[in-house]
């Protein structure tokens, strides 16, 4: 008995004998359209996955190229990156010093289009007043302010007599997607003459510090499918190395200097199987350079692309998720976003939650203690196999129209965004795929128009070499006295491809807009539940109801059960209706919608249900119908424009 496996008296059973069962089970129901759903890349995810679907190589171990399983051969010792956002340079540097108190071991600090005003060499100095660079990684997520915030933060370790030798952390210089995007006025095809200048010295007088940045949670963020995030990702790599390269640059010195930044979201195993593949795709676009053994630094941001502003603390569970997903594939480094961070400055009790959340992974959960505990997963690693197949297929796709650039400005790229954007919307504004607290259990009486902080959109910047030829020429202008108005046009940045996409924003608007109509003096809008009939249905009809006019706005009234029709108008008058919903079952409207309509006058009357008979319930006076196979977004922007509720962004 003690020499008996686990479940050996168990008979194997086949993939064929499961099928006979689960067919059986539905029915006659198709099994794909039942069990089988699809990703936004059109992969298929199925109800179970056996040995069978185990793809080749995934035997290799931890620490091993491709580094499928890591690049780790044991443990999974991430670092924790806390993000600095504030808009003033005073809460800025209690926010840095106060987060290394509390367990951050890297600051990245966004001063780009939005974050930390740092417009001067003063700046820089009083931002890091009383930490201590040479010990700390510094990441600049500057943008196109990149040269200029490396030359005052070199600035600053040379006042502070520190050797630059001891700097590390990044600088997230990308000129190929800040020109794409018009953020700079270079044109996107000279980028090289920004990025190459500044490269050699950097690398020479900075050793620990990544020069470049590959921004991927920056594509993810404007809509990108998973497979889209990816395989523009390695087409800006590719992109950059090649030219690399031409400049008789070693790249196996380079990548690691190059930081691949992701963003996680939502889809548990999906983002675990994105980050798997993506060392994968690195490591095989490497390879054809002839560079092996070495990956660039992943890190990873949690998304805001699924943050809402409505019922906020949701997002707490789904940056758990996030994290989670993050550090089980095994990133190198992680931030948290916190969880107000997509419509306010995020303040001291927000960013304490964001960096206990890995805290908690860390030290409760122990996913710190095992590399790639999923390898081996059926599931795992067939969603890994797909995933990286679809990427590099979109990835060959680009190649072969030209690269990055040339996909930009033929507008692939553009139409691949939107085809996305579109979907996630279709999902999401039908509500086949829910936004819990925002298109689904809505907080009724939740008000966050205050609490929205819009930020004014910044202007197209100057390429750096308008006020110097040299890193070192750069630093000492910036010591002189110029701040970063000196480079500024006075255009706006305009509309991009890459700017960020919320789906949730479709309801938000919409329930924005009627706090807006509310504090400029109109009528809160109000919708009467009418019920009556069978109890069943009409309970179930009422409650979806609430949710379908609640994520709109709405405030919800229920009256009945009603015994007769004309007792509607009363409830109506007295709730203060503007639209009256009945309630009940398909067979019961018929009878009661003609006296309902008279009871209620000139209010619109509308039937919860789709029934068979809709045509002749509209000609007894139906002035419309709420179900389930309803655009909702669609049908709540109707039912603004009749209460003469503006839309309008500004309004």
């Amino acid at each position: 008995m003690a020499d008996t496996k686990l479940f050996e008296e168990f008979k194997p059973v086949s993939t064929e004998q499961w099928m006979e069962v689960v067919t059986k089970d539905l029915k006659g129901a198709d099994f794909n359209k039942k069990l089988v759903s699809k990703t936004l890349d059109g992969l298929a995810i199925k109800p179970i996955y056996r040995a069978e679907n185990l793809p080749g190589g995934v035997d290799t171990a931890p620490g091993i190229a491709p580094f499928l399983r890591g690049a780790l051969d044991s443990g999974n010792a991430w670092i924790v990156r806390e993000q600095i956002r504030e808009t003033s340079i005073e809460e800025a540097n209690a926010h840095i010093l106060r987060s290394l108190n509390s367990g951050a071991e890297e600051i990245s600090i966004l001063t780009y289009p939005i974050g930390v005003p740092i417009k001067c060499q003063d700046d820089m100095r009083k931002l890091l007043e009383g930490v201590f660079i040479e010990m700390v990684p510094i990441h600049w997520m500057a943008g196109t302010f990149a040269p200029q915030i490396l030359a005052m933060y070199v600035n600053e370790a040379q006042r502070r007599g520190i050797a630059l030798e001891e700097l590390s952390g990044s600088v997230d210089f990308d000129p190929i997607v800040n020109a794409a995007c018009g953020w700079s006025t270079i044109e996107p095809e000279n980028w090289k003459q920004v990025l190459m200048p500044l490269i050699r010295s950097i690398t020479e007088k900075m050793p620990k510090m990544k020069v470049l940045g590959i921004r991927g949670s920056l594509i993810e963020k404007s809509g990108a499918s998973v497979a889209q995030e990816l395989a523009l990702s390695l087409s800006l790599l590719a992109e950059y190395l090649v030219a690399f390269q031409d400049s008789g640059y070693h790249l196996g010195d380079v990548v690691p200097k190059i930081e691949l930044r992701l963003a996680v979201g939502s889809n548990y195993f999906l983002e675990i199987a994105k980050i798997r593949a993506a060392r994968v795709l690195v490591a095989n676009i490497l390879e054809t350079f002839g560079v092996t053994g070495v990956l660039p630094h992943f890190h990873v941001d949690t998304t805001t692309s699924n943050k809402t502003l409505y019922d906020p603390y949701n997002n707490l569970l789904r940056g758990t998720t996030e994290a989670m997903s993050a550090v089980v594939a095994g990133v190198d480094s992680l931030s948290v976003a916190t969880f107000d961070q997509g419509y306010t400055v995020p303040d001291e009790f927000s960013e304490h939650l964001a960096r206990n959340t890995e805290n908690l992974l860390r030290e409760e959960a122990f996913l710190s203690k095992v590399v790639d505990p999923l390898g081996g997963s059926y599931y795992i690693e067939s969603l890994t196999n797909d995933l990286a197949s679809a990427a590099w297929n979109l990835f060959i796709d680009i190649e072969n129209e030209g690269g990055f650039l040339v996909a930009f400005k033929s507008g692939t790229i553009a139409k691949w965004l939107e085809n996305a954007r579109t979907h996630r919307a279709k999902l999401t504004d039908s509500r086949r795929r829910s936004i819990v607290g925002t298109s689904t259990s809505p907080n009724l009486k939740e008000r966050r128009l205050s609490d929205v902080k819009i930020a004014p959109r910044e202007k197209v910047m100057e390429p750096w070499t308008k006020h110097a030829t040299s890193l070192q020429e750069l630093e000492s202008v910036l010591n002189s006295g110029k701040s970063m108005a000196d480079w500024l046009t006075e255009t706006p940045i305009p509309a991009s491809i890459f700017d960020a996409y919320r789906p949730s924003k479709s309801y938000e608007t919409l329930r924005l807009a009627v706090e807006k109509h509310v504090s400029k003096g109109g009528k809160q809008p109000v919708i009467l539940l009418a019920l009556f009939g069978h109890p069943v249905k009409r309970k179930a009809r009422a409650g979806f109801v609430t949710g379908f006019f609640g994520c709109g706005g709405y405030e919800i009234a229920e009256a009945g059960p009603f015994k007769e029709a004309s007792e509607i108008g009363q409830a109506a008058k007295d709730a203060g209706a503007d639209l009256v919903i009945l309630c009940s079952s398909d067979e019961e409207y018929a009878a009661w919608i003609q006296d309902a309509k008279k009871a209620v006058g000139e209010t619109k009357l509308i039937i919860a249900g789709q029934p068979e008979n809709s045509e002749e319930l509209t000609s007894l006076g139906a002035d419309g119908f709420v179900h389930l196979k309803q655009n909702v977004v669609e049908e709540l922007k109707k039912t603004h424009a009749s209460l003469g509720i503006s839309l309008e962004e500004n309004a």
